[in-house]
């Protein structure tokens, strides 16, 4: 089973949009778990109308950000995998079984795989045609890194890896440790735990 972490704070009008990306997943064998990080919106209402078994809520009194929110997500959470999302984006109806297929395919010692992303505007038009990992690959100084495999070396030079894009074995959070919570927001990404899922697996 995978779980998924979903942080979230005041984003209630996006946030059914990015639960329903989940629900439609062409893998069905989860477990979502939806962490208000103390929300003043209407965030309890939006989750509280959806009746999924799958789905389920924790929320805090005060707002504690975004890492203690996945850490928290993950103390409760039940899966062998664990996979990220986030309140404004939403994810391609096969992205978890890919996923799985692709750890399926790997040797055990691959403890997480990633995906590309599209960036998308306001208005629901697209910025980049292509993946934006494959366009860092064509910049410096990624030209001439490995994006897949060993990519140590590669993540030193600048991060390419998006959090809501991860999927990770359990056990690497057991041999790591959570993410830190006491990095800013734009820093708990990759760098916040799974850089050392990374090193840990090389």
């Amino acid at each position: 089973m995978i779980s998924i972490i979903l942080p979230t704070y005041n984003r209630s009008a996006l946030l059914r949009r990015s639960i329903d990306s989940i629900l439609c997943q062409t893998w069905k064998d989860y477990e979502l778990i939806v962490v208000d990080d103390g929300s003043t919106d209407p965030t309890r209402e939006v989750v509280g109308c959806i009746d999924d078994k799958r789905l389920r809520y924790l929320s805090f009194p005060e707002q504690r950000g975004a890492a203690a929110a996945r850490n928290a997500g993950i103390e409760i959470s039940k899966g062998d995998w664990i996979a990220f999302q986030d309140s404004d984006d939403e994810w391609l109806p096969e992205k978890l079984e890919r996923q799985v297929e692709a750890f399926r395919e790997l040797p055990k010692e691959y403890g997480l795989v990633y995906t590309g992303f599209i960036m998308v505007s306001r208005s629901g038009q697209r910025m980049k045609r292509t993946s934006s990992i494959a366009q860092l690959a064509d910049r410096a100084p990624f030209s001439k890194l490995t994006l897949q495999g060993d990519i140590h070396f590669s993540l030193l030079r600048g991060n390419f890896i998006t959090t809501q894009t991860v999927m990770a074995r359990r056990e690497c959070f057991n041999l790591v440790g959570d993410f830190d919570e006491r990095l800013p927001a734009s820093r708990i990404g990759i760098y916040g735990s799974g850089f050392r899922i990374i090193t840990s697996s090389h």
